[in-house]
């Protein structure tokens, strides 16, 4: 990985650094410009290769500095407008102003790049990456609400850049069109309520054809509050519910029916508030077609899907395969998946809780006879899991990864036991922003 000090607290630059020229080479894996000033890297938001830019620094490292762009002065082909207007303030985008295409190429580029530098490793086969309606795809969001101290006004909105600060939002470009209003609705149902302060965010989660927003409160709201709350959740035809400071749930109304999404057209899962889905539904579908297709299962397979959530994979992969065999760290999730497995008649299923970060030997069902495995792990990979995987031999493994520096560590442990990357792509499930979704399909060497 290229620079990986984002714990080191930054030292503040001097208040009179003046704004310098530089030249952009190329672009880092957060998406951010890369330079040299002063025999240091320097990390420039904003700014594509093959850009003349004026820059300020913003902060400063032992190795290397960060710094934002002030003017463009000779842009790439690839620069566009970023068409939202919050673009500057917002800190959910990051990558407005890279034409898509571009930016999926690049993010294809970046996660090679890092597998043949750091793993020495280049896939056998790469297949063209997997696009993505760049706008109104995300289908889930928290939103932050916040009410100002110097006059009483209701901030609804996101996170400022590099700020723990809201920021207004108007409308989201990214957001599901469904939530379109979600922003203006909030700030006219709760400004008038004397304690809108009660809420500190809203979650929203969408399926297919249902969704819910639930409000992270840090005391029992009003009836009045509570009735705004359902007013906002009538006009955006969506659920509503209530979260407290232990978490619990509970539902403003008692008249709701089940959430469901189809992760694929024969699978229908349901869901409640607080599950984790994949926030690209089309990509989604794209990504289990895609499962389903480079491991290739039949009626003699087992297949052990790690950190499967609902079902997300494992039911799919169910009717192809002799058992599928579904692992996750929430025991609210694994009845869930459970529940989705008996709802849609599907009887080869076995789902267990367990802490996939620790020592998965004596579990009854890593004793199975896997011959197929698919992971898809939280930012932080699969470090302690990939070497005991490893050890049961499986035929292929497939892995999805949110984080190209966990992939690049988790392929040296898989290669060092044999496996080989024999096929990989990247998915644009996030556009209009850094992160990248790539997938890896491992299999035993010959």
């Amino acid at each position: 990985m290229r620079h990986s000090n984002r714990q080191k607290k930054p030292s503040k630059p001097q208040p009179s650094a003046a704004p310098i020229e530089v030249s952009i080479s190329h672009l880092s894996i957060e998406g951010r410009g890369i330079s040299h000033l002063d025999g240091k890297t320097l990390f420039v938001r904003g700014a594509l290769p093959n850009e003349q830019i004026v820059a300020r620094v913003i902060a400063q490292h032992k190795r290397f500095d960060e710094a934002d762009t002030l003017e463009v002065l000779s842009a790439s082909p690839d620069r566009q407008t970023p068409p939202c207007h919050h673009y500057d303030l917002c800190g959910g985008c990051d990558l407005q102003h890279l034409i898509p295409e571009k930016a999926l190429s690049l993010k294809y580029e970046l996660v090679l790049d890092q597998l043949q530098r750091f793993a020495q490793c280049q896939p056998l086969k790469t297949d063209n990456a997997i696009s993505s309606s760049p706008f109104h795809y995300r289908r889930s969001a928290r939103v932050g609400v916040n009410r100002l101290q110097r006059d009483q006004s209701l901030v609804v909105g996101f996170r400022r850049r590099q700020s723990s600060k809201l920021v207004n939002i108007d409308t989201c470009l990214i957001l599901d069109k469904r939530l379109e209003r979600l922003f203006e609705l909030a700030r006219h149902y709760f400004s008038e309520q004397q304690d809108n302060k009660t809420i500190t965010h809203i979650d929203a989660l969408l399926g297919d054809n249902s969704g819910a927003l639930t409000f992270r409160v840090t005391r029992k709201p009003s009836d009045a509050l509570k009735s705004a709350m359902v007013n906002l959740c009538n006009d955006l035809k969506l659920q509503g519910w209530i979260e407290d400071n232990d978490g619990n749930l509970v539902p403003i109304e008692n008249n709701y029916s089940a959430l469901t999404y189809h992760p694929s057209p024969e699978v229908n899962l349901n869901f409640k508030p607080g599950n984790f889905l994949q926030v690209n539904s089309q990509i989604n579908h794209a990504l289990i077609q895609l499962a389903l297709e480079w491991l290739q299962p039949n009626s003699d397979d087992y297949l052990l899907d790690l950190f499967c959530g609902l079902g997300n994979f494992t039911l799919p992969f169910a009717k192809k395969v002799n058992k599928a065999i579904g692992v996750e760290g929430m025991m609210s999730m694994v009845k869930q998946a459970q529940d989705n497995s008996e709802s849609n008649q599907i009887n080869n299923t076995l789902f267990y809780c367990a802490d996939l970060s620790s020592d998965i030997s004596h579990t009854p069902w890593f004793k199975e006879p896997i011959t197929m495995i698919l992971l898809d792990p939280p930012r932080s990979g699969a470090h302690t899991l990939v070497s005991q995987i490893a050890s049961k031999k499986a035929k292929k493994i497939l892995y999805i990864a949110c984080n190209p520096a966990a992939l690049t560590r988790d392929t040296q442990a898989l290669r060092a036991a044999g496996y080989q990357l024999s096929r990989f792509t990247v998915l644009d499930m996030f556009p209009n922003t850094s992160h990248i979704e790539s997938v890896a399909l491992f299999e035993r060497s010959k």
